[in-house]
């Protein structure tokens, strides 16, 4: 009887020997590209078993994403958390991303230059055209309670996460706008606290932008209302109040 590295290196060449037709072959006599295309064959190395298969491949999924953004813009502050879910809580988790495993979603905080507002019409008191602060664009959706930034929702066939929520900013309010950086991006992992294989990765990117055309058009379909705020309302999700500080602190930006 072998020991067990002797067994993997027999069963690898038996295997090699398969694939290749049956015959046995001397690597001796084999060209470098020839020898090459007899290493594809070889049988790969066994997964070590406790490593979580989806895990890896949602891990993937984000990573393939954050390169993307990373490509396109100069800085891209990625927050990472992890959260160990009940069998119940996970598995609600989980259908939420339609069994995929993975749910992507991007928002974008769209800021409209005061000084560049449309001149007032003679039912409008002169005295407000003195108000030139900037605005942001914020929506109220359907059943909510509190106003938010436009974006999210599904992705369209080969579209980055920019393309989708420009796209999405337009379809929800018909205001069209040109992403500027990223002012966020949060990557969240859940994981069930049972022995059971598995993982849920979330990605949220929040976008900044600058208004480009159009006037407030709101999808009821999807939306209750739209507008512009020089101010954050007080009822605002935790999100879209975050990047109304963070923008706020920083001068010109």
């Amino acid at each position: 009887m072998t020991g067990d590295g002797e067994r993997d290196e027999e069963s690898t060449a038996a295997d090699a020997t398969e694939a290749a037709g049956g015959f046995t072959i001397d690597e001796s006599e084999l060209d470098d590209a020839a020898r090459r295309e007899l290493e594809d064959l070889a049988v790969p190395e066994p997964r070590e078993t406790d490593v979580n298969l989806a895990d890896e491949i949602n891990q993937v999924a984000v990573d393939r994403r954050l390169d993307r953004l990373a490509a396109a813009y100069d800085d891209v502050p990625v927050t990472e958390q992890t959260f160990e879910l009940s069998a119940e809580e996970y598995a609600d988790v989980y259908a939420a991303t339609r069994g995929t495993g993975y749910d992507g979603n991007s928002v974008v905080f769209v800021a409209r230059d005061g000084e560049s507002l449309p001149t007032l019409n003679d039912n409008i008191p002169e005295a407000a055209g003195a108000d030139t602060r900037d605005r942001v664009l914020l929506v109220l959706g359907r059943g909510a309670d509190r106003w938010a930034l436009p974006g999210g929702g599904e992705a369209d066939q080969y579209e980055s996460m920019q393309e989708t929520a420009v796209r999405r900013v337009h379809e929800q309010t018909g205001v069209r706008c040109t992403i500027t950086g990223v002012e966020a991006v949060v990557h969240s992992k859940y994981y069930p606290d049972t022995d059971a294989e598995g993982s849920v990765h979330t990605l949220d990117v929040y976008f900044r932008a600058e208004y480009r055309k159009g006037s407030i058009a709101v999808d009821e379909s999807e939306l209750v209302g739209a507008a512009w705020f020089a101010d954050p309302p007080a009822r605002l999700t935790d999100g879209a109040a975050d990047l109304f500080e963070a923008v706020r602190d920083v001068p010109d930006r």
